[in-house]
């Protein structure tokens, strides 16, 4: 019997087992229950994205005329002004809507990211043969340059001292393309200060603005297309990663940092000039910064003609 119980090993204390395993098992079902609770609400805002996506391609099919109950009706209906291409794209798209609402147990994670960026290139394209002439008119601005004439901000690079507003003028340039997710991430930061403040200073009016701007933003990431980290898009905090990422994507850097160097240049002559009485130092600057800009208009325009 000795034998037998030691080459069994030792027995599991049962007192113990009585005491922790109800801590363990509900432990486990808490965790189980929040992450169920989360992958049902992340799976009910993408399924209303699918339908919100689907109910666009769905209008401008019916604008080509398309007749049907359904997304494949429709697409049968008009498949003859569509290219194969296009063809696949809904069909794949109509086939995820279907499955997501008539299908509890259908997975959406793995094709929602694929379904999203179909639906943009299907909408798109769409729209060029729905509406040809506004299309063809865009295409025509791109290639049609404007009407010449004089334009005397082409001045400012050659005067002295009033050189400085071109650099400022090439900084807004180069920050453009990207001001509304700039706007977006200066939002983000003050939401975040003022909640802060009204939680160090116990200031509910403080804490409840800060979180309706910060919630109105998160609703604008969900809806803003990501260049990256989309995974993270209905994450609070994390999706912020968005609109630094768009950010990095939009601006002109090269721009951006050639700018800010003949402001510095620029600012940095005056001080030397005017402050420390360091004539020559600041003559040097200033003369590099006017140099550099005229560089750049020239070889900004050089380059503009050849294109």
């Amino acid at each position: 019997m000795g034998a037998q119980r030691s080459a069994a090993g030792p027995r599991p204390n049962k007192c113990l087992d009585h005491v922790f395993s109800p801590l363990c098992d509900d432990q486990r079902v808490a965790a189980g229950l929040n992450f169920l609770r989360t992958k049902k609400m992340q799976k009910k805002i993408q399924i209303g994205e699918i339908v919100e996506r689907s109910k666009k391609l769905e209008a401008l099919l019916k604008a080509l005329e398309a007749e049907g109950r359904g997304m494949h009706e429709l697409i049968s209906s008009v498949q003859d002004k569509l290219e194969p291409e296009l063809n696949k794209k809904l069909r794949f798209i109509a086939t995820i809507r279907n499955q997501a609402i008539h299908e509890p147990e259908f997975d959406l994670d793995s094709d929602f990211e694929r379904f999203c960026a179909s639906c943009e290139e299907a909408e798109q394209i769409l729209k060029k043969i729905v509406f040809p002439k506004k299309a063809a008119r865009k295409q025509k601005e791109k290639i049609t340059p404007p009407p010449a004439g004089f334009n005397f901000l082409f001045l400012l690079p050659f005067i002295p001292g009033l050189n400085i507003i071109y650099f400022f003028f090439i900084l807004l340039l180069s920050v453009l393309p990207s001001a509304k997710y700039i706007t977006a991430l200066i939002l983000y930061l003050l939401s975040f200060a003022v909640i802060t403040e009204g939680i160090i200073k116990h200031d509910e009016t403080h804490i409840i603005l800060g979180a309706g701007v910060f919630a109105v933003l998160y609703m604008y990431n969900i809806v803003i297309p990501p260049r990256r980290f989309s995974k993270f898009r209905y994450v609070p905090l994390l999706n912020i990663l968005i609109v630094t990422a768009n950010i990095k994507t939009e601006i002109y850097w090269k721009l951006f940092f050639i700018a800010n160097i003949f402001i510095i240049m620029s600012a940095a002559s005056g001080f030397f000039i005017f402050i420390r009485d360091q004539l020559l130092t600041g003559i040097v600057l200033f003369a590099a910064a006017y140099l550099g800009g005229i560089i750049l208009f020239l070889y900004s325009g050089k380059k503009k003609i050849k294109n």
